[in-house]
């Protein structure tokens, strides 16, 4: 136990440090960056708490070092700040980017506050549904790809492209079985997790595309000055925030564990906005929308993570659970459906490692963001090549695939990876859309299959 313990807590804060990091440079991608060392915890053997742990850590650290480049720059630090993006920019006119990086950090470490005790009720409050989610997962995996599709950018596209990338997903799995011997989760699930990656990339050997991109003169970013304000350590983030934005993060906190199946960006947005329009300061209107916004991105992924696991049994549903916390529903050959993470935690363990991946990740992350944001964007603008990043993903993609099905692996990765990136950056077809229609693929086959012979 206190080997766990002390695992949970190395995790953590090392987590909360590597991902304090990636959060800071700009344009990174939470799902293509969390779930590549993830599986390799997952593979190596680490125990459920450790993970857990680690996945609330890095969560947590990413959740609030994206605001430092965010309000620094007026440059989204990772997806989930895009939406914030507006506000950031109308803060740094008025001259006060730091203001709104702290209400951003403050109401990060707020909705997490907030959110780990809240997915746990509503955790279980739904558990004894559990066992009947897990027999019906099949048509409940295909409900909930054709619900986060109608909700997307690309709406009815989107829809209309589960099917045929459902029976496209199954394709490849047979190509895995013929080649392989079996089927294949790591190389298909990264392929489609780096796939705006690769389609960016096999662009580059596009000439059109390539001159399209080029550039000839470096890129120049205008950066906020660092604030001279004295702070402690660890400010207390309930005193930044006054007492109607804590009140509207408390709100949004609950409202984001009963939606833990809505896109956490799609939430975001809303929450901002419903915030915003309560205030008639344009300050105010800032401060509250970003402190809200930024909560609810974090309650939103805590409740995708802790929900599914603990409430529903270990099925995957909604875009956190399928898309940055998948490995710890199914990662073959560990993890599977009715055999991962849910099975191997009580609820005692959810709250202990939990807890420690919140404190792991903030300790790190929140003093930072309050302290040093302008010298750490500098550094990791100035040092820190986004390529090279781009190019190490993809290094461990390719080292995953190749270790699961040998070279086949990793063309199915490539594949894949090349055709949902361009329904992901061409038609709005994002990549929650996409990994729920991996879950849900081989039911909807199946049921093809079914039909065919019907009506033969």
């Amino acid at each position: 136990m206190m080997t766990t313990i002390l695992g949970a807590v190395i995790a953590a804060l090392v987590g909360g440090l590597l991902y304090t990091i990636i959060g800071i440079i700009p344009g990174t991608d939470e799902t293509a960056t969390m779930v590549p060392i993830t599986i390799i915890l997952v593979l190596a053997g680490a125990p459920a708490g450790v993970l857990f742990a680690w996945e609330i850590g890095i969560m947590v650290a990413m959740q609030i070092s994206h605001t430092i480049p965010t309000a620094m720059t007026a440059l989204p630090g990772s997806t989930m700040a895009v939406p914030m993006v507006l506000n950031c920019s109308l803060a740094k006119r008025l001259g006060v980017p730091h203001m709104a990086m702290r209400k951003m950090a403050s109401g990060s470490v707020v909705g997490t506050c907030f959110a780990l005790p809240l997915a746990l009720i509503v955790a279980l409050i739904l558990s004894p549904l559990g066992g009947m989610i897990a027999t019906y997962s099949g048509i409940i995996f295909t409900i909930c790809a054709l619900l986060i599709a109608y909700i997307s950018s690309a709406r009815w596209g989107a829809v209309l492209a589960v099917v045929p990338f459902a029976i496209f997903i199954q394709a490849l799995q047979r190509i895995a079985i013929e080649g392989h011997g079996s089927t294949v989760f790591t190389s298909i699930f990264m392929g489609i997790t780096i796939g705006p990656m690769i389609y960016e990339l096999f662009g580059a050997f596009v000439p059109s595309r390539r001159k399209a991109n080029s550039r000839d003169k470096v890129n120049e970013t205008w950066l906020a000055p660092e604030t001279k304000d004295k702070l402690s350590f660890f400010p207390n983030p309930f005193k930044q925030l006054t007492k109607k934005q804590i009140r509207n993060c408390g709100l949004w906190s609950i409202l984001s564990c009963v939606g833990f199946t809505m896109s956490p960006v799609g939430m975001t947005v809303l929450s901002g906005e419903a915030s915003s329009g309560q205030c008639k300061e344009l300050y105010e209107r800032i401060g509250t929308s970003l402190a809200v916004e930024d909560s609810t991105s974090n309650a939103t992924y805590l409740a995708g993570l802790i929900i599914p696991l603990l409430g529903l049994g270990g099925v995957a549903i909604g875009g956190v659970a399928a898309g940055p916390a998948a490995p710890l529903f199914a990662t073959a050959p560990r993890f599977e459906v009715g055999n991962n993470l849910a099975q191997m935690m009580g609820i005692p363990d959810y709250l202990l490692y939990g807890i420690i991946g919140m404190i792991g990740g903030a300790l790190v992350a929140y003093p930072i963001a309050m302290h040093k944001a302008r010298s750490w964007t500098e550094l990791m603008m100035r040092k820190i090549s986004h390529e090279a990043l781009i190019g190490a993903f993809c290094g461990l993609v390719v080292m995953l695939s190749f270790y699961e099905a040998g070279i086949l692996g990793v063309f199915l990765a490539l594949t894949i990876g090349l055709v949902g990136g361009f329904l992901h950056t061409v038609f709005g077809v994002h990549t929650g859309v996409q990994f729920m229609t991996y879950y849900a693929s081989a039911w909807i086959v199946t049921q093809l299959i079914t039909l065919a012979g019907i009506l033969k």
